[in-house]
């Protein structure tokens, strides 16, 4: 008799002594302890999964584009779909690939065994209905059921909330109309797109973009954005309006129009329409069944689509007003970006639509990656995705990645911005410190997967430095550990003395390794590992 258990969470599980075999899977950072225990763990075989049904799992998520093809949902010559998370794979946000890639592994691990009984613990109702399709014979039993992530009513909560803001906010410009209209001038030359205050510094410039805008340039800024990328309260919207300079800031927000939430609300209806018609659908890749996990991701691409309609028809009449002759903006891999490259082309059809990557990402960063042909320069956007005419590469790698998934005239940065202050750099590499660089989604379980690393060395400072944008609820287990230490240094101050860095995909990894540094890669069980670092050979393994 052979068992099978499957742990999610952060604590260990201690099993019962039993005759039989057990084989224990992780998904985090909690252990299963037991005799008996076989662990199939295996994370380089995990990373080449990932890399295997990469691009078989990208060709059929574009299949789901002609169900909305079907349903109607086409705005302005744009397939909805393009505008979805659903369509962007985002697997920082869902299970889905990352379940796939989790019993792929088990599968192989398993095939030549008979699983009598499993027991999950930790896991969602749609886990277990995905486990239970390639072992249907097995008895399953679940424990500490977790609720599915996404719910259709905390989105219709949130939804209603975010559309009431704006519709504040258009109240507001109403009463400021005259301020706006003399000091937000309009732009020729060149805009540079992002959300503001997200990441502009104190003398209102985007640390992104840093010198490539120049005087004559301007900011084309969102504050309210989608209530996703940022969240800003109304009251907040009023106070943030007042510091944008007169001279060097073009604002979408101010195009708000009450027409435009009657629109968003009309498609998030369609969406969450088909969804519902949707609803006695299987949906199965490689026999795994992930109707559950699918479901989960239309509802929330619902509420994107919806909110993304709003911003799209402010985008459109701000864009006809200006005479700029080229915009460069960010995430334009992202449904936002997306939906930035079609209104952009529709409503200013002249002006040179410049996508600018920021950050680091690897061939198993899904994100990125769509399928043979579906992305397209020009309209009609309804079987190809909207991207920019040309895209700015950080390096030789990113540069590979944009031209395998089909975009065009790529060429790679003289000079990356962000990483500008590397160059001011001299380490000195101190043993007796190590940077623990937690990235955006990652903190917590990194930190606790080398808890056990801290304090058994207990001659090395480590300094622990969470993401600036992440939450900051878990920080209480560094309490009573000597050794470990929180900061919000700058990171080129730490970087000019640390001896070592320990990440999992933080761009830091990346930063300390180009200045020599040494790097460990840490892995999370059950988590295929984002890091470019992997694709050198040096971290290969």
């Amino acid at each position: 008799m052979s068992n099978l258990i499957v742990h999610r969470g952060d604590n260990d599980i201690v099993l019962d002594t039993s005759d039989g075999v057990t084989y224990c899977y992780q998904i985090g950072i909690g252990r299963v302890i037991g005799d008996n225990c076989i662990n199939l763990n295996d994370s380089k075989q995990l990373h080449e999964i990932a890399i295997t049904l990469r691009q078989k799992y990208t060709e059929w998520v574009y299949t789901f584009n002609d169900l909305f093809l079907n349903k109607g949902l086409v705005y302005r010559n744009i397939s909805l779909f393009f505008l979805t998370d659903l369509s962007n794979k985002r697997n920082e946000l869902f299970d889905t690939y990352g379940t796939i890639v989790n019993l792929t592994l088990l599968r192989a691990k398993l095939a030549d065994k008979e699983i009598n009984t499993i027991r999950l613990i930790g896991l969602d109702s749609a886990f277990e209905q995905s486990i239970r399709s390639i072992f249907p014979d097995a008895t399953i039993c679940s424990e500490r059921t977790k609720r599915r992530r996404v719910q259709f009513v905390r989105r219709i909560v949130a939804d209603t909330k975010y559309f009431m803001e704006v519709m504040l906010v258009i109240a507001m410009n109403r009463l400021a109309t005259l301020m706006f209209r003399k000091t937000i001038p309009r732009s020729s030359g060149r805009l540079f797109f992002s959300f503001f205050p997200q990441t502009f510094d104190k003398n209102c410039a985007d640390t992104r973009y840093g010198g490539m805008v120049n005087d004559e340039d301007r900011y084309l800024v969102t504050i309210m954005a989608d209530g996703m990328h940022q969240q800003i309260s109304p009251f907040r919207y009023r106070k943030l309006l007042r510091e944008l300079p007169r001279d060097k800031f073009v604002l979408i927000d101010r195009e708000f129009q009450l027409s435009d939430i009657w629109r968003g609300i009309y498609w998030l209806v369609r969406c969450w329409h088909l969804t519902w018609g949707a609803r006695t659908t299987k949906w199965l890749f490689e026999e795994i069944e992930v109707t559950g996990l699918i479901r989960q991701e239309l509802i929330w691409s619902a509420s994107r689509v919806g909110r993304l309609i709003v911003v799209a028809g402010a985008l459109g009449r701000t864009l006809k007003e200006t005479s700029a002759t080229q915009l460069t903006y960010l995430v334009f891999e992202y449904a936002f970006g997306r939906m930035i490259s079609a209104i952009s082309k529709s409503s200013a059809p002249l002006v040179e639509r410049v996508g600018f990557n920021h950050g680091d990402f690897s061939w198993r960063f899904l994100n990125y990656f769509l399928a043979k042909g579906e992305a397209r320069v020009d309209p009609p956007y309804l079987q190809h995705c909207p991207i920019p005419d040309k895209v700015l590469a950080e390096d030789e790698l990113c540069a590979e990645i944009y031209g395998y998934n089909g975009y065009q005239s790529v060429t790679i940065m003289t000079q990356v911005e962000r990483l500008k202050y590397l160059d001011a750099i001299s380490p000195t590499i101190d043993e007796r410190f190590a940077l623990i660089a937690g990235g955006l989604h990652d903190g917590e379980n990194l930190l606790k997967v080398l808890l056990d690393t801290i304090k058994s060395s207990s001659k090395t400072r480590f300094l622990f430095k969470p993401h600036p944008r992440a939450r900051k609820n878990y920080l209480s287990i560094c309490q009573d550990i000597p050794n470990l230490q929180i900061v919000h240094t700058p990171i080129q101050e730490l970087l000019a003395y640390v001896g070592r860095i320990y990440v999992t995909y933080s761009g830091v990894g990346v930063e300390g390794w180009r200045l020599g540094i040494p790097v460990t890669l840490v892995d999370i069980p059950g988590h295929a590992s984002w890091s470019k670092l992997l694709d050198f050979d040096e971290f290969k393994r």
